[in-house]
């Protein structure tokens, strides 16, 4: 009998053994949820050796014989509103066969370029396979998933929400030809990216939490404001202001060697609104370590954005 085991990158590059097509090899398993394999393939369950798997679901050592591995790569899709977030793309991921995994193999791609690996495992006939169990964990998580789902709508058609619509409806028909904008369907949430080299993208999310408020990205800084008609209007300031070429990025000298990093953004009467961080980096035994994304925006310097 074949069955499908899933195994994640993270979980293969933290400890996972290396296997061979032909090798006989060992799995901590448990079962995926039936309703989301689909038709035509082996069983599938899920590889997983950190513990993490609640104590009521099966989950035990299967061993088998690899007569097949693939390695797959998801294409990323942003999250709009939120500046670094991504999801997977599941439905079409690019595929590879692979003869190894674990191991340096001339010709094959590196691990480090795949999500995830799906390998067919021989195993006997009358072998005991985890059954598949709902728990009580991941039942309250689904409840909770489905309440701040049902939230998002409701703030949506709010009257806060109806002017984040609105403003988005506008965005996306001003800047149609400057820009490429990304809107959620299921929230107030919209990124707008630029085409021109030098431009800002900038991004916009109203709370998905118990707090309401509203996430506005642009440039380097991050604003969080109020959920209030007034508050909702600055997305409004803040997206012309990036579009206008008015967001600037400072750095401020505080006392060497800390520094002061600045987003601006300016609107077209005058008024001003900044983000601000300050740092200092750390220093042991003559060495100063900074965090990546600080100094990148050290080295970039004083600058102002292009104009969309």
């Amino acid at each position: 009998m074949q069955i499908e085991v899933v195994i994640t990158h993270w979980e293969q590059a933290c400890c996972g053994p290396s296997f061979r097509v032909g090798d006989q090899t060992t799995f901590q398993l448990l079962a995926a949820d039936p309703a989301a394999c689909p038709a035509g393939v082996p069983p599938r369950f899920e590889e997983e050796h950190h513990g993490q798997t609640p104590p009521d679901v099966p989950h035990w050592e299967v061993t088998g014989t690899v007569t097949a591995i693939d390695g797959l790569r998801h294409a990323r899709i942003p999250t709009p509103g939120l500046a670094g977030a991504y999801t997977w793309d599941s439905s079409q991921p690019t595929t590879r066969s692979l003869g190894s995994v674990g191991e340096a193999t001339v010709g094959e791609t590196t691990a480090a370029e795949f999500d995830e690996y799906r390998v067919i495992l021989d195993v006997p006939d009358d072998i005991p396979l985890p059954a598949y169990r709902l728990t009580a964990e991941t039942i309250a998580q689904r409840e909770r998933d489905a309440q701040v789902a049902k939230r998002n709508r409701e703030r949506m058609r709010d009257g806060i929400g109806v002017l984040l619509e609105a403003l988005a409806d506008d965005a996306e028909r001003r800047y149609a030809h400057v820009a490429r904008a990304s809107r959620a369907a299921d929230r107030s949430a919209m990124t707008v990216e630029p085409h021109r080299d030098g431009a800002t993208t900038i991004r916009w999310a109203r709370s998905a939490a118990d707090t309401d408020g509203i996430t506005v990205h642009v440039g380097d800084g991050t604003w969080h404001v109020p959920a209030s008609v007034t508050d909702a209007a600055l997305v409004r300031i803040f997206l012309e202001a990036a579009a206008a070429g008015r967001v600037c990025e400072h750095v401020r000298p505080v006392g060497s060697p800390a520094q002061r990093l600045e987003t601006e953004v300016l609107a077209e009467d005058g008024r001003a609104w900044t983000a601000a961080i300050s740092f200092r980096p750390f220093e042991s035994d003559g060495v100063m370590a900074v965090a990546r994304p600080l100094w990148e925006r050290v080295q970039r310097g004083e600058h102002r954005y292009s104009p969309w």
